[in-house]
């Protein structure tokens, strides 16, 4: 089995494949684990309160977050479990907060509403008309955690290979064969868990979506305010969008970070303001799905909010205040960012559950959208699962889906597409399945 990305969901694979028995290979492009979305992120591990029940990433979420919690615990991985405050300041969003409590039920994850004076008592410097507590979020190292996955399936016989860019998964007749940047590479399956790059990994398998980069950056407070913040503190979100606004967490090494802003990134890995990707740009603004969005007034008016606290932190101060009056404008200093890998339909309807395609000899995560990191375990050996299906040539009359090309397989999903296979790498709609062809790669 090769695996393509090394970050938290491609970790997970390899381990789960590597303790069955199977020759693995994982490939990287960067000289490290974990550099891109497994890395830059605010490090919470989410308890699966405000997901909507019965999506994948909702199941995906409450069953890796107490394996994630119960892996962090054993193997020595930095964890503090303080939970999580989910604050409404003003009654319109009050409702927000009884919708977040059915979801928490519906979910199997403990949640209470808590009214001003108990916010009080889990978080001294917060207020608010009432909030939901969630007391099994988390703060993880999630460089660390990545690490001792692929430590783990290593010492199970998985091999590891860094400063390996794939270009592109391409079905053969009886194998899988990777265009990398140091020849091809065959293997019995593939998989493609490249991240912000999977779409076009994946080739024409993932024609009518598109990975959309949003850049997430982060403030946190200076050296001697971190007080003003035990652990998470977060506002009760607009449910009518995947991001969730200013929130302030504690990470592991004792910083408390405010944020993040998520703004159009200007390159798929480019983390700073400067830092254009002129085909990555000209992938965003030439998409129509892109172009569709932008029409939506909603998403505009967000964009405008979100472009602000990018570039000045005072915008990010006035969201935080809101929940931390003893905050001043002056406890805030810069940090990093962060960029969303966010699939987007051509349609202009933004991708929000798990997304995953299989070929003849491929599976194309295409998206393992925020908390896939909270969810990768289990969602790594479901994945594993499918893989093995098709490396053992499983049919779709038994528990694998191998003679499909460029399905969805996630059918019970709200978000699947419902892409039947035909023919020859065919879908029912017409287009072209796997990308190229054995010839290119020789």
């Amino acid at each position: 089995m090769l695996i393509v990305g090394a970050g938290a969901v491609g970790a997970s694979v390899a381990l789960h494949a590597a303790r069955s028995g199977l020759q693995v290979l994982v490939v990287e492009k960067e000289a490290a684990p974990a550099l891109h979305q497994s890395g830059r992120n605010s490090g919470v591990c989410h308890a699966g309160y405000n997901l909507k029940p019965g999506t994948q990433k909702a199941q995906f979420c409450v069953e890796g977050s107490r394996r994630l919690r119960e892996w962090c615990a054993t193997r020595g991985v930095p964890l503090e479990v303080g939970g999580i405050l989910v604050v409404a300041t003003r009654e319109s969003e009050l409702p927000t907060l009884y919708e977040l409590k059915r979801r928490s039920e519906e979910n199997g994850v403990r949640a209470d509403l808590v009214g001003e004076g108990e916010i009080r008592s889990l978080e001294p410097h917060s207020t608010g008309l009432a909030a939901l507590h969630a007391p099994e979020g988390a703060s993880f190292d999630t460089e660390a955690f990545v690490r001792s996955v692929l430590e783990e399936a290593q010492s199970h016989g998985a091999v590891v290979q860094y400063g390996v860019e794939v270009h592109a998964l391409i079905d053969g007749s009886d194998c899988a064969r990777a265009r990398t940047d140091r020849g091809a590479i065959e293997a019995g399956v593939a998989v493609n868990c490249a991240g912000l790059q999977a779409d076009r990994v994946a080739g024409a398998v993932a024609d009518d979506v598109r990975v959309i980069p949003f850049r997430g950056f982060y403030a946190e407070l200076v050296p001697g305010r971190e007080h003003l913040v035990r652990s998470h503190v977060y506002r009760a979100p607009d449910m009518a969008w995947p991001f969730l606004g200013v929130h302030a967490s504690r990470r592991t090494d004792g910083r408390v970070l405010l944020g993040p802003g998520a703004m159009l990134a200007p390159g798929r890995e480019s983390y700073g303001l400067l830092g254009i990707h002129a085909e990555d740009m000209a992938a965003t603004l030439s998409w129509p799905g892109f172009r569709k969005l932008l029409r939506d007034r909603r998403f505009r008016r967000m964009a405008v909010s979100e472009v602000r606290k990018n570039f000045q932190l005072r915008e990010i101060w006035k969201e935080a205040v809101e929940l931390i009056p003893d905050l001043r404008p002056a406890d805030l200093a810069r940090s990093f960012a962060g960029n969303r890998a966010q699939l987007v339909r051509l349609d202009g309807t933004l991708v929000d559950d798990f997304l995953v395609r299989e070929t003849k000899h491929c599976v194309h995560i295409l998206n393992a959208v925020s908390p896939g990191l909270t969810g990768s375990l289990p969602f790594g050996e479901w994945v594993w699962q499918r893989a093995a299906d098709l490396a053992n040539g499983a049919s779709r009359s038994g528990q694998g889906l191998g003679d499909r090309a460029g399905d969805d397989i996630f059918p019970d999903s709200r978000t699947a597409t419902r892409e039947r296979s035909g023919s020859a790498g065919k879908t029912e709609r017409g287009e072209t399945g796997p990308a190229g062809s054995l010839d290119e790669v020789r």
